[in-house]
């Protein structure tokens, strides 16, 4: 893969990955029961614990990293992280029963994301090392982090 054909412009726009991970994660959750949704940082604005949909994916920006520099020209890694999010309160205080009804989505984004190809990507999603999972009033946090690379041009 490579952004060979994308207008600078888009190739520029590392953020314009964000749709279409939302995308290839709600491909691999559809069908499930209950229904599993995929929300971006738009969606999670102002939601508090209390009212988060469940189950659901959570695609967060991670920030970006240089790995070459020429000059004109950058190659940078994107961390984007997925966090699968389940409520369960049957055992609230130590987050067990969610985290074992996390199984199941944690399977099918992970298959997801591994090795996936996105336009605009110079190569396939790579799995990385994610944040510690966590859990708060029955509510189970399972975040899997993926690195995506682009080239950004100077224009």
């Amino acid at each position: 893969m490579s952004t060979a054909g994308l207008a600078t412009a888009r190739a520029n726009n590392f953020l314009a990955l964000e749709p279409l991970l939302a995308d290839l994660l709600r491909q691999a959750l559809q069908g499930m029961r209950p229904a599993v949704q995929v929300l971006t940082a738009a969606d999670l604005a102002d939601v508090k614990l209390t009212r988060q949909h469940t189950p659901a994916v959570h695609l967060v920006y991670g920030g970006y990293r240089i790995e070459d520099d020429a000059g004109a020209r950058l190659l940078l890694a994107h961390t984007w992280h997925a966090v699968t999010v389940v409520r369960n309160v049957a055992s609230a205080r130590t987050g067990q029963d969610a985290r074992q009804d996390a199984g199941p989505l944690l399977e099918r984004v992970m298959s997801a994301l591994l090795g996936a190809h996105l336009k605009g990507a110079t190569h396939p999603l790579k799995l990385a090392q994610p944040p510690r999972p966590w859990h708060e009033a029955g509510t189970q946090f399972i975040p899997t982090t993926v690195v995506v690379k682009t080239v950004f041009h100077k224009t």
